[in-house]
Order: C-alpha cells, then structure tokens, then sequence
C-alpha cells in the first residue's frame, strides 16, 4: 500500500492593507479662525472614524508620512513617498496601499507614482472636498472605498489608481474638475474605469501603462517649470526661469498647441543651449497636432526642437520631464515621447 502524503495549504483569512496618510482635507480640524486647519489629524485619529463594510475581511495598519496641505508637497516629498511604497512592495502579504492626500496636487502625486512604480500591489490614492468635521463629509466614504479598490484583486496589475466620490480612475487621466463639489475628480478624456458600491468593486476598463521608470534611491527630481501661452504673452516669461534655474519647461500651449509668434525665437534659442522643452495643449480633450502653417504654431515649434506630448497635463508633463532628467541616460526627447504615448 503506498505512503499516504499529506498536504497542507495555509488558508489567508485577511487582506492587509497599509494606510500612508499625507495631510489635506481630508486630515483637517477646526481652527480658531474659523476655518481648517488642513492636514492637523495624525492617521490613526482619521482611520478609527472610518467603517468598513460588514464582512471585509482587511487588516488595516496606518502610517502617518506627512502632515500638511497638499500645496506644500514638494518634489522631495515625492520621492519619499515612493520610497514608502517601493518598501511596502517587497512585502508579500502587503496586497494594497492607500494613500491619503490633499486634493490640489493629488493628480500629480499619482501621476509620479504611476511613471516610476511597478504594478503590485495595487496603490490608491483618496481625498476629500469636505473636511471630516463638516456636515456630509465624504472623507470617511472615501477612504473606505480606497481600501476596498486597494484590498481587491479586481485592480491588479491597473497601476495607480484615484479612488473618489465612489468612482475609479486611472493616474494618468484623472484631474481634478470642481474646487468644492463631491465629485472633485474626473477623467474628461477617458471616463471612469470603474467604480466602488461597498462591498463591490467593478472594473469595466484597464488602462494602457508605461513600464515604470527607474530613478536611484537618492535621486533628486530637477526643477521643471510649466509657461502658459495666452493673448500676447511676454515670451521673457521663458527667459526668467531658464535664467532662474530651471532645467526643462513645459508649455501650456493654445489649441492644438501654439504659442504667440513672439515665442519663437526665444524658445529655440533655449532648447540650442540643451535645455529640453515640451508642449501640451491647454484644452481638457483633443490631441496635439501639426495642422497649421504659421510662426507660432506647432510645426514651427517641433522645427526649433520642442516636444510635443498627447493627452497630457501640464502639471503631469512637467513631472515626467522631470523624471526623465533625473533618471534618463541618453536623448530625452525620445524616451518622453515613448513615456506619454
């Protein structure tokens, strides 16, 4: 009779999820001033407020990283929370992390992390547009929603995702769309890919993802500037942050991307002396295109050197320029256009 093996398979009961609390709204208490005094509760305060629905089996661990509104998240900033959320990814029984943050910059924050993280575990990143003091907060429903997208298998593998208003969209395309509204974020573009009804998460689409970046663990992020073009812009707008430092521009540019005439000349001879310069339009939908004959106009631009980029921000521009100077090794030009296609 042959020996009888016997094997045994440990049963995972829960999902962990790590909480990275930033500050913002969403973190915000009275102040005697009668407004709020953003980023103020430290992550635990925030998450025991928080209700998951009945029978999520998650366990929940929160770190608080910062404790500040979301217009002072600097570019160091930045890199340290990446550096949070390539640790946790070494963690094999870390299935999700969500990122508490700011509203103004959120978009931007997860953009980065989006262009130089890898896919696993799944990241999310919420906020609110009500302090959770205030009468209809949502900042506790979202938070709850994040950790349901974070905790799902359903959003494996779909990079950074923005968890908002019980809606979920994609890094790349999210922007915000209202200063006070609940529903504060959208994707005008793309649309939603899916969204969170307590228990239920549903994925109707996966967005195309560039393989993320590599930049060395004491990298510094090189100072990027954004110039919008508008009705007879002074082009010494350009000059003044070359000569202040900064190492690439990106232009919001008209349309399908043009720039006053006056531009011209002085942005080729900026992009002569090496410092790369990108172009994206200003409008929330529509492409780049070369589609006009004129000075100024994007055939006149790509001739002295500029970067077109498609379906992009300027804000989301200037942060992939910004990697790319601090990670590229050779033309960047190439390897941004390859980044945002």
């Amino acid at each position: 009779m042959p020996d009888t093996v016997t094997t045994m398979t440990r049963i995972r009961t829960s999902t962990r999820v790590v909480v990275l609390t930033t500050g913002g709204t969403i973190a915000s208490s009275p102040d005697d001033s009668g407004r709020n005094r953003s980023g103020a509760l430290q992550g635990d305060v925030l998450m025991s407020q928080v209700s998951l629905p009945e029978g999520a089996a998650i366990d929940v661990e929160v770190r608080s990283l910062l404790q500040k509104p979301s217009n002072a998240i600097t570019r160091d900033d930045l890199m340290s929370l990446r550096r949070e959320c390539l640790a946790l990814t070494e963690c094999s029984d870390v299935a999700g992390v969500v990122i508490t943050h700011g509203t103004d910059t959120l978009e931007e924050t997860a953009y980065f992390l989006d262009i130089t993280l890898p896919a696993s575990p799944t990241i999310v990143l919420t906020g609110s547009q009500r302090a959770p003091h205030e009468p209809g907060t949502d900042a506790f429903r979202n938070i709850a929603d994040a950790v349901m997208v974070a905790a799902s298998d359903k959003a494996r593998g779909l990079g950074p995702l923005v968890v908002f208003n019980q809606s979920i969209f994609s890094a790349r395309q999210v922007r915000k769309v209202s200063s006070f509204q609940v529903n504060g974020f959208a994707s005008p573009e793309a649309g939603p890919l899916g969204y969170v009804d307590g228990a239920r998460v549903t994925i109707a689409m996966h967005p195309a993802r560039s393989v993320g970046l590599e930049l060395p663990a004491d990298a510094t992020l090189p100072r990027v500037d954004i110039l919008p073009a508008y009705l007879d812009a002074s082009p010494t707008l350009l000059e003044a942050a070359v000569a202040g430092g900064a190492c690439g521009l990106v232009i919001d540019g008209l349309g399908r991307v043009h720039v006053p005439p006056g531009w011209l000349d002085v942005i080729a001879r900026i992009t002569a002396q090496g410092i790369p310069v990108a172009i994206v339009s200003s409008c929330p939908s529509g492409p780049v295109h070369a589609s006009y004959e004129f000075v100024g106009s994007l055939a006149s631009l790509e001739a002295a050197g500029v970067i077109a980029l498609p379906d992009l921000s300027a804000r989301k521009a200037r942060l992939a320029l910004s990697v790319l100077l601090a990670s590229a090794n050779g033309e960047v030009g190439a390897q941004l256009r390859t980044l945002t296609a």
